[in-house]
């Protein structure tokens, strides 16, 4: 993905050579004081040139975590206040950040050492610059420190329904992590079988206890479709069972809270261009009354999801957050959507054919450069490709790289060989 980038520092000119007195940033940001200096490479006391102004200005552009930067000098040559104009990057281009699999450290431990090693993690990370970088080289030092000889990647999770964020999730791909020994207290007689099948499914399989279908998330689903939404793992304390360079087997212990089942009071849509609020209201699958669901709720956005992905918001997100009356067991869920920038295709690359399967493809194809990106077409065209002949025995994924300020992005498609046709 191509990100937008802050514009250039704005740097006063002065002579120089200056000392720090103070380092000073106006404007409204989620960081501290001392990670600001941290991120900008200023110490009070220290000489300083006009280079390193800029220096220290285009520092901050390029962590990713400001739309904007300025940079001024106040006071006498020997003892000068640098004023630095920031302006934080909306929320927008900000990612949650994820921790699949680092069974060495509590959820606490990890975050608390990687806000000492990376000045402006804030368990956000911009969506451009440096600072994802940064994390995943203090992942991997942390890791090493531990006398693992590991490796450490990174990944970006789009938005999906009843998941109304972006996700820059940090894994352990060596040495595997696997899950051997499981066990929850408090789980209610009604619900042991039903928990007991969930926990068969991840045991023995790799560990994942991030933000994205983590190991909480597939053993709470079944509490969270009866409408147990409070319904939680607490206590939750992971042991390393085994060590091999290859495989970490780490066993979990939790306790169960489940709380109490909540219906559905109102499911609000207030309607938009792509989808009006009637049309909503006949394809959702959950109602007043209704148990509240988490998935008849995610159920419930996809077709709202689909209409707009397939008029070229592919950024969008939708977020339902529950409103719980506690007092009566009730929950309201507002429906919000951040569409995001309306794509154009600029560019459609194609991988995988012969002169004569690119010939049959261009024949059968509708979008085109220049039209409004839909991300329905190009699933379903891609899926139903046998009904072309000479693409009956091929595959085929796409991926599509964005450019949004611009609201114009580049689709490629590869064909390949697939055995089982």
């Amino acid at each position: 993905m191509v990100l937008a980038q802050a514009a250039a520092p704005k740097v006063a000119a002065h002579a120089a050579p200056y000392t720090i007195h103070a380092v000073v940033f106006q404007g409204t940001t989620p960081y501290s004081q001392s990670a600001l200096e941290a991120a900008a490479g200023l110490k009070i006391g220290s000489p300083m040139t006009s280079e390193d102004l800029q220096a220290a200005a285009e520092r901050l552009v390029s962590t990713g975590a400001f739309g904007d930067v300025g940079a001024t000098l106040d006071g006498p040559l020997k003892s000068v206040t640098v004023i630095f104009k920031v302006t934080a990057a909306e929320p927008v281009h900000m990612l949650r950040a994820s921790f699949d699999n680092f069974v060495w450290f509590s959820h606490e431990e990890l975050v608390a050492e990687l806000k000492r090693r990376v000045p402006l993690f804030d368990d956000f990370v911009p969506e451009g610059g440096s600072v994802q970088d940064a994390v995943q080289d203090a992942l991997q030092q942390m890791v090493v420190a531990k006398g693992v000889s590991g490796k450490v990647s990174s990944q970006l999770v789009a938005p999906r329904p009843g998941q109304p964020f972006r996700v820059a999730e940090y894994h352990v791909t060596s040495p595997e992590i696997r899950l051997q020994g499981v066990e929850i207290a408090g789980i209610p007689a009604a619900f042991k079988p039903a928990t007991e099948v969930a926990v068969l499914k991840v045991r023995g399989k790799a560990y994942n206890d991030g933000l994205v279908g983590g190991f909480q998330e597939r053993v709470l689903m079944d509490y969270w479709n009866a409408g147990y939404l409070d319904a939680a793992l607490t206590e939750v304390r992971t042991t390393i069972a085994s060590t091999t360079p290859q495989r970490v087997e780490v066993d979990v212990a939790a306790t169960l809270k489940t709380g109490e089942v909540y219906r559905v009071s109102k499911l609000n849509w207030a309607g938009s261009p792509q989808m009006n609020a009637e049309t909503f209201q006949s394809v959702t699958k959950l109602h007043a009354g209704d148990v509240a669901s988490q998935t008849a709720l995610n159920e419930s956005l996809e077709s709202l999801d689909a209409t707009y992905r397939n008029q070229g918001y592919v950024d969008v997100i939708l977020d339902a957050g529950p409103k719980l009356d506690t007092a009566a067991h009730q929950v309201t869920y507002d429906i919000k959507a951040t569409p995001g920038p309306q794509y154009k295709i600029r560019d459609i690359n194609v991988q995988g054919l012969t002169p004569a399967q690119r010939k049959e493809f261009d024949s059968a194809w509708r979008l085109k450069t220049g039209d409004v990106y839909n991300a329905g077409y190009v699933k379903n065209f891609l899926q139903n490709n046998t009904a072309m002949q000479s693409l009956a025995h091929l595959s085929a994924s796409f991926k599509v790289m964005e450019e949004p300020e611009a609201g114009v992005l580049d689709l490629n498609i590869g064909f390949f060989k697939d055995p089982t046709k």
